[in-house]
């Protein structure tokens, strides 16, 4: 973020400016290689951007930091949604010494956040269910049915998805259902992709009864999973997988075309990410569950011209609706309260 894109954005005060600069560095720093897709929006909507994917991406760390246990991760969360809730509620940062780098970038990120979420219109009181969707997946090692999953998906998945929906401004009230569709099979392509992580790291997001349909254990999944060798049921598993991942992304391919234009290039640009992950899994009979590899997003080497390509479309199209008037809303005026 520069401080030219603060000025466009009209984030004058300069402690709020410096924690948007935090934040930003803290999404460029762990947001891997979706902090490019800030260049696809116009500038003055770039620390807006920052802002939201550096909370996502900082709440997804805390939960996901194997290097700590349970009980640590637990407690990082509960002291990062106190400190959101204080600073939303208008009270003091409380604390008998001065504060660690860890307990500042909270602050910081939460001050931006709170900030951002109100500009918006966002409901910035229910940051908290984010986090505690988190906190619930923290203990859940595996889920039983699909009803199980849908409540990991509703609450770390979708609920801040439907946020991101109102800053890429909607143009149709059909927006959100089809944001939920399309970030649904986002994240149903990721459970498919990143199934021997998950295991090695204890965790299975395949709904138990998946596996049962094709006659497979969890066990068996352990064993076959990067090991070089593949079973027919595994492969008709991961078919389903990906065929049901492909419903929701089917159903939600309108989404862009229901934004703003200026919003649009990088939810294509999203999308076709993600499409590139289907022929990926499935190509030499599935050898991809031989030797799985790291995902695909906006930097890997197959999807950078296609980036490249579209934050020079996208420059074009945000220029053009700047000559015609259009300018992102004034921020948030008021206090934290």
């Amino acid at each position: 973020m520069t401080v030219h894109e603060l000025d466009l954005a009209g984030i004058t005060d300069s402690k709020l400016r410096s924690d948007y600069l935090v934040s930003s560095k803290l999404f460029r720093d762990i947001g891997r290689g979706r902090f490019l897709g800030r260049y696809m929006f116009p500038a003055a909507k770039r620390p807006y951007f920052d802002v939201f994917f550096a909370f996502v991406c900082y709440v997804d760390d805390l939960a996901d930091d194997i290097n700590h246990s349970l009980e640590i991760r637990s407690q990082r969360l509960d002291e990062w949604e106190r400190t959101y809730m204080a600073i939303a509620k208008g009270e003091a940062v409380e604390s008998d010494k001065p504060l660690s780098r860890a307990e500042e970038t909270d602050a910081a990120l939460a001050r931006a956040l709170v900030h951002m979420m109100r500009t918006w219109d966002l409901p910035y009181l229910r940051v908290p269910e984010f986090v505690d969707g988190h906190r619930q997946a923290l203990r859940t090692f595996e889920y039983t049915d699909e009803k199980h999953l849908d409540e990991f998906i509703q609450t770390v998945t979708l609920l801040p998805a439907v946020w991101i929906n109102q800053l890429f401004e909607p143009q149709s009230p059909d927006a959100e259902e089809l944001c939920r569709h399309t970030i649904t099979a986002f994240q149903l392509l990721d459970f498919v992709w990143d199934v021997q992580e998950d295991l090695e790291l204890g965790r299975l997001y395949l709904p138990n009864d998946h596996l049962a349909r094709f006659g497979l254990t969890r066990t068996d999944l352990s064993r076959q999973i990067g090991s070089g060798y593949i079973s027919e049921a595994v492969r008709e598993l991961m078919q389903f997988e990906i065929d049901l991942a492909k419903s929701h992304l089917d159903a939600g391919r309108p989404w862009p075309r229901t934004l703003h234009p200026t919003s649009r290039t990088f939810m294509e640009t999203d999308i076709q990410t993600h499409d590139a992950m289907i022929p990926e899994l499935v190509k030499n009979d599935y050898a991809f569950f031989k030797n799985p590899r790291k995902g695909l997003d906006f930097v890997s080497a197959r999807m950078i011209p296609r980036t490249a390509a579209a934050v020079a479309r996208a420059k074009k199209i945000n220029q053009q609706a700047e000559r015609t008037g259009y300018r992102i809303r004034p921020p948030y005026a008021g206090d934290a309260s």
